[in-house]
């Protein structure tokens, strides 16, 4: 099943099909003024979100070097990330 929720600020995802995903943040990147990005990840496995974060950060980044990607996610996924060097990542947990 695959469904985006652009609701509440996230851009939301409850499938784990992580090209799809990469390629709709991209696009979304692309087309709208987003300097400061939510992504809600929690549903997904701990490798896929990590992919799907460290991809879409470059890419954020590319675009907007003082912008703020701000990720919803499980702890797991936040400490296994937090060593990578993206520094326009944010957490909640």
């Amino acid at each position: 099943m695959q469904s985006l929720n652009r609701k509440n600020k996230y851009l939301s995802y409850d499938f784990t099909d992580s090209q799809k995903i990469i390629a709709d943040v991209k696009d979304y990147i692309r087309k709208y003024e987003c300097p400061e990005l939510t992504l809600n990840l929690e549903k997904l496995n701990i490798m896929d979100a990590a992919k799907i974060l460290i991809m879409t950060s470059t890419y954020h980044n590319n675009k907007y070097p003082e912008g703020k990607l701000i990720c919803k996610t499980q702890s797991a996924i936040k400490n296994f990330i937090s060593n990578t060097p993206t520094k326009n990542l944010e957490f909640i947990v």
